[in-house]
């Protein structure tokens, strides 16, 4: 158990909790690769390490060691994308801003190279992969998760923006409209009608528009960004309810979701 304990103590006194299998070959380079291979899937075995993914680790604290043990699910992403650009988003991101007011079943890693598989499972946790072009890259933020650790994650005005481009990702307008009515007093303007053009989405400006008047947030914008986003589309209210509902025109959009209860959930 030497070595084992030896591989412990190396990394928790460089403060780095994961590591890779290519980090314990290049600290211990004394000792045959495969043996140090086969240390590490015993540490796994008897409940020391995670593996978090293939060739990558996570040192399982003594007080934690339970065989279901898996860290703050941001700190996995993040180690899951050591040296790839990438940012928490969407219900994630809902999560860091403190917005949601259901648990998340699923971490939501966006990144700009494609990752295959999309989902993989770590201790029974979901974390899904989601593919943005470079170009929407922007409005992220370093940002803190605990008194301790900080993350890549989309600031408040760019998840509103990533979310109504694709509502299912973070649970549905309900969700959403309830982040944006928490927050109404909190966005800045200026910068979500900039990162509504950065992102060419139009669908989701109207969305946005829509959602506000709804919930009587008025603003001087709110009618030239409707106006400059319409469409001769008219494109789900959201993505995460079926493809029904009425048409309609001022806003360009099928509202196949029930106003009331958008509105009823901002009190409950």
């Amino acid at each position: 158990m030497k070595l084992e304990w030896d591989i412990i103590k190396r990394f928790s006194q460089n403060d780095t909790p994961c590591f890779s299998t290519g980090d314990v070959k290049e600290e211990f380079n004394t000792i045959s690769p495969s043996h140090l291979t086969n240390t590490l899937m015993r540490m796994v075995n008897s409940n020391m390490l995670i593996r978090l993914n293939r060739g990558l680790y996570y040192i399982v604290p003594l007080e934690h060691n339970s065989p279901k043990f898996i860290p703050n699910w941001h700190l996995v992403a993040k180690y899951l994308m050591r040296n790839k650009n990438y940012y928490i988003g969407y219900y994630s991101a809902l999560q860091i801003h403190k917005l949601i007011t259901q648990p998340s079943l699923t971490e939501i890693i966006v990144t700009d190279v494609q990752i295959k598989p999309s989902n993989i499972e770590i201790q029974g946790v979901r974390f899904q992969f989601i593919h943005h072009k470079k170009d929407r890259f922007f409005g992220v933020k370093n940002t803190w998760i605990d008194d301790y650790d900080k993350v890549q994650c989309s600031d408040l005005e760019k998840t509103l923006v990533d979310s109504f481009i694709n509502p299912h990702y973070s649970n549905g307008m309900v969700e959403i409209a309830k982040a944006v009515y928490e927050t109404r007093n909190k966005i800045n303007q200026g910068k979500i009608v900039d990162y509504f053009t950065r992102s060419g989405n139009k669908v989701a400006a109207r969305r946005y528009v829509f959602i506000c008047d709804v919930l009587e947030i008025s603003s001087s914008i709110h009618e030239s960004l409707l106006q400059n986003n319409l469409t001769g589309s008219f494109l789900r209210l959201d993505t995460s309810a079926p493809d029904e509902g009425r048409i309609n025109t001022r806003y360009g959009l099928k509202i196949n979701r029930d106003v009331n209860t958008i509105k009823e959930a901002m009190f409950t």
